[in-house]
């Protein structure tokens, strides 16, 4: 121990006191103390905005700060220490009376080391002094100006100028600050695995407490990610709108980079189909957002101001449908026959259902024309299912060719298809001769 009763003290102090806490110079006698209030067992009831109509339960408030000079002859001679007082929180009519209380404090305990009773009753008897209850509001008319007041010898008030909102978000970010150093301190339990692990390898979820593993809450939120769901990383136990979504530095922390990157583009397409899509003018080539409040198809270029379709690009027609250009007629009509479900009903809205099913009407209606020739001898419509090409006509009963719709022998049909019998009867040149049964599909086909 030293000699000097000055050293003695802040020796003493040091045991108490963690450095982030105590600052202290000895050759200057000076220090600066940062006391943690305490508050009511049950918490604190921060009432902020008009009327006290935002509020947040609060574990942890910002630290009042004390800066003391002692004299040459502290503690033994008559010099009473001088000291600064400042805090975000309270009023300067608060940071006034715990000042005349500090003085109090000195004179009663004169020629004594006084230090460890400031700090005591700064950290422990300051709730109960102030009769603060379990409310604090921060009012609108907050602070207006920067104010250092010396009330006398012995002490000032410092108070810079804020908003009630400012005092509000620094007080929130403080106890949130506070809450995560005492949790990674602790050892918790994970409600997933059961298993008991220490605070830095636990993640909490600030907005409703809930406390996991790292471990389960990554394998939680792969699975997510797998499942094509970035927006539901979030507390493993909230649901709902009781789950806003992770804080993208715990999804960072917790994922491989090749795992976050992927849920980073996921987030920014989802965020890219809410906000409408970025499409191409097809007058000037200008980039267009597309409002999808504007119309079904509707887009409007801000560069030459032309309305068109988004899916014909032609002018913007209403609510006529697409028209179907003769070039791209069968395409369209192959496209809309085989295919179903969201395609097709795609191609209903652009087209017009009534159009698509009358077009699809009228190739059916040319398919089965393509099966079907006129009798030579009667004009009857003849149907071929199956056989050969050799056909009987149902209405006259002639016999013709259905490759080139010759008459046939009534006597030898088969005739006009036999290559001996073709060069005489020039059924080569019409190229029948061996083709009876060309174009029959067998089984194997």
């Amino acid at each position: 121990m030293s000699e000097d009763p000055l050293a003695e003290e802040f020796e003493m102090l040091d045991s108490f006191y963690s450095s982030d806490q105590l600052q202290k110079d000895l050759p200057s006698r000076c220090g600066t103390f940062r006391a943690r209030v305490r508050i009511p067992e049950s918490g604190l009831l921060l009432c902020a905005g008009e009327n006290g109509g935002q509020q947040h339960r609060l574990q942890f408030l910002p630290r009042l700060v004390l800066d003391f000079q002692l004299p040459s002859g502290y503690p033994e001679a008559d010099g009473r220490p001088s000291f600064g007082l400042s805090c975000s929180w309270l009023s300067r009519q608060q940071l006034v009376a715990i000042g005349n209380r500090l003085v109090e404090l000195a004179a009663e305990r004169a020629a004594e080391p006084v230090l460890w009773f400031w700090f005591e009753f700064l950290e422990r008897e300051l709730w109960d002094f102030l009769q603060l209850g379990d409310e604090l509001r921060l009012g609108a008319d907050w602070r207006t100006e920067d104010a250092i007041l010396n009330i006398n010898s012995s002490f000032s008030v410092t108070q810079t100028a804020r908003s009630a909102k400012e005092v509000e978000q620094e007080i929130l970010a403080v106890d949130a600050d506070e809450r995560h150093r005492e949790f990674q301190r602790s050892f918790h339990e994970c409600p997933v695995c059961v298993s008991l692990k220490p605070g830095t390898s636990c993640v909490m979820f600030r907005h409703c407490g809930h406390a996991f593993c790292d471990s389960c809450v990554a394998a939680a939120f792969r699975a997510l990610l797998e499942a094509d769901r970035p927006d539901r990383l979030g507390c493993l136990q909230c649901s709902g709108k009781e789950q806003p979504p992770a804080d993208p530095s715990l999804v960072r922390r917790l994922l491989s980079p090749e795992e976050f990157a992927k849920y980073e583009q996921r987030l920014f397409d989802a965020a890219l189909s809410t906000m409408g899509k970025l499409d191409t003018c097809p007058r000037c080539q200008a980039t267009v957002l597309v409002d999808p409040s504007e119309g079904r198809c509707l887009a409007h270029c801000q560069a030459c101001y032309h309305a068109y379709c988004q899916l014909c690009r032609a002018t913007y027609h209403g609510t006529e449908p697409c028209r179907i250009r003769g070039s791209s007629l069968e395409q369209v009509m192959e496209t809309y026959m085989n295919s179903d479900g969201d395609k097709r009903y795609k191609m209903e809205q652009r087209y017009g259902l009534k159009r698509l099913r009358a077009l699809e009407e009228e190739c059916r209606t040319q398919d089965y024309m393509k099966s079907q020739q006129k009798c030579p001898a009667c004009k009857a419509y003849v149907e071929k299912i199956s056989g050969c090409n050799k056909m009987v006509c149902f209405s006259c009963k002639a016999y013709f060719c259905w490759l080139c719709s010759t008459l046939l022998d009534q006597f030898d049909p088969y005739r006009h298809f036999r290559v001996s019998a073709a060069a005489a009867a020039g059924a080569t040149a019409m190229g029948c001769a061996g083709r009876l049964f060309d174009g029959l599909q067998t089984d194997d086909e």
